[in-house]
């Protein structure tokens, strides 16, 4: 890894004694100061070039190491939800307790779909290669046909010579030396477990035959949910040394998966790859599952018209964990997900569905009651003009309307949210910039207890003060009435069970992670 510590310079260091950086300005001059990325047209966005086409990781520990009082940072992809950009990757993160983003601009290293294949077929290629020879030159090995011929690629094609050279030329670039390193640790260690070549080694993709068999009997075990291959196995390869049986039920295919990764059958093996050196773990096995247990866990609210709310967990092993709930396509009428994160975790662990927790509850109707305040609920009648006075509101009425459907979910969160409110334990705020005339976010969310016409007020201001489109309203207004329900409804099962609570709320963070009683057993190599 980079020691980005070495290319802090002196222009840096003058830039630490004039001042801490507290806005985008600054963090732009101090990220550009340390030479490894560069400047933009404009300083005043959060925006630096990747002059040296750093990898995501590569940028998240210069973001660490020129701000050191930064623990965590957070990667939103392109126009997703509170993304800045709609071509890169935008990485969030907290300076002087205020969240702060900057804009990675150019190539990143590493990322896109192309570079994960090669990756993953590089990976079986090393691992079928060292089962042939482990103790001659790996880059003639892996060239070698009786190596290649048994790995199969993306498309389902067995490696050609062409591809092999393909391959080869990416992974001994001197660019590729962490990857490199990695497939070499994990496939020395993974044949020390698994000392015997299977027959194919496999890519993941759709129709592989035992992904088609999971599909087909996934209703089983999980009735009235749509199948997500990865929140079954997350394998990103597969080994097989034997043809996939016939089951009938999504139990007995995952307990044919445990036997063959706990040495008892020569089944089939999937594995979950992550970069890495020579650690291969096994995952969602019955007798190594970790004893999750839930003793707290809230909603944290920040920005009345930010459009995500975080769920944040207690107990044990899930010390970091939470589930953010929002929309991936920056859409006012997409309904609300959650995705499953850990604090100083890089990746997201995976999407969770509301109606996911319609099955966990066994009879729920949170998504329907979710979906109906969702939706194209405001719009703008006219451009702001002048500024904002609360106690003279001269164009203040009449900016924003509410649609017919906006009214109705209006109504329902100004009945509902009181029950939220009230709820200490469940409720939490977070920490955000006051708009206007609102002190804190207290004041803020006092909003929704306001008549329409005032509440349509602070949306107007809101806009007129964040410079934000019509669009963008519709969409933060949708995302908070979206939150704000999901919140009612899960102190409502509070209070009848706060148990009940934890147990769908551990079962919804289960399902992101790929850890659900019906997730199948796995390696995963890291």
């Amino acid at each position: 890894m980079l020691r980005f510590t070495e290319y802090i310079n002196e222009s840096l260091q003058r830039a630490y004694q004039i001042q801490e950086a507290t806005n985008n300005t600054q963090i732009h001059n101090v990220l550009v100061a340390t030479g490894q990325v560069g400047a933009t047209t404009s300083e005043s966005e959060p925006r630096v070039a990747n002059i040296k086409k750093l990898s995501a990781e590569e940028f998240i520990e210069l973001i660490k190491s020129t701000f050191p009082e930064v623990d965590d940072v957070r990667i939103i992809l392109p126009k997703d939800a509170g993304s800045k950009s709609g071509s890169f990757d935008t990485f969030i993160f907290t300076l002087d307790g205020r969240e702060r983003s900057a804009v990675l601009a150019g190539e990143v290293k590493g990322r896109g779909s192309s570079s994960t294949v090669v990756q993953e077929v590089s990976w079986l290629l090393v691992l079928s290669a060292m089962y042939v020879d482990s103790k001659s030159e790996l880059i003639e090995v892996m060239k070698d046909q009786t190596a290649y011929q048994r790995v199969y690629d993306e498309t389902g094609s067995a490696l050609t010579e062409t591809k092999v050279d393909g391959l080869v030329a990416w992974l001994f670039n001197k660019s590729q030396k962490k990857w490199l390193e990695s497939h070499i640790g994990q496939c020395t260690q993974f044949i020390k477990d698994y000392p015997t070549p299977a027959l194919y080694f496999r890519k993941d993709k759709s129709k592989l035959p035992i992904v088609d068999l999971a599909k087909k009997i996934f209703s089983t075990s999980v009735p009235d949910q749509k199948f997500d291959k990865d929140k079954w196995n997350p394998a990103d390869v597969w080994l097989e040394y034997q043809e996939v049986p016939t089951f009938n039920t999504l139990s007995e295919l995952n307990n044919y998966l445990e036997d063959s990764i706990s040495g008892k059958i020569s089944g089939i093996l999937g594995v979950s790859l992550k970069l890495g050196t020579n650690k291969v773990n096994t995952i969602n096995m019955k007798g190594n599952r970790p004893e999750y247990e839930v003793t707290d866990f809230n909603l944290t609210f920040g920005d009345l018209f930010a459009q995500s709310v975080s769920s944040k967990y207690s107990g044990n092993e899930l010390e970091g964990y939470s589930v953010t709930y929002r929309v991936f396509d920056a859409s006012a009428t997409s309904l609300i997900r959650g995705e499953a994160q850990k604090k100083k975790s890089l990746a997201a662990h995976g999407k969770v569905f509301l109606k996911y927790m319609d099955f966990l509850l066994g009879r729920g109707r949170i998504e329907k009651t979710v979906e109906a305040v969702k939706g194209i609920l405001v719009k703008e009648e006219k451009k702001w003009k002048g500024s904002y006075n609360a106690r003279n509101p001269v164009d203040g009425r009449g900016m924003y309307s509410f649609t017919a459907k906006g009214k109705q979910a209006f109504a329902k969160i100004k009945r509902t949210w009181p029950l939220l409110q009230k709820d200490s334990e469940m409720m939490k705020y977070g920490t955000a910039k006051a708009v206007g005339s609102a002190s804190n976010l207290v004041d803020q969310y006092k909003k929704l207890g306001l008549e329409e016409k005032e509440f349509l007020d602070y949306v107007a201001e809101y806009a007129h003060i964040k410079k934000l489109k019509e669009v963008d309203m519709q969409t933060r207004v949708s995302v908070r009435f979206q939150t704000i329900m999901l919140g009612v409804l899960l102190s409502a099962i509070k209070t009848k069970s706060k148990e009940n609570l934890y147990r769908v709320a551990l079962g919804m963070l289960l399902y992101g992670k790929s850890e659900s009683d019906w997730s199948a057993p796995h390696l995963k190599a890291q």
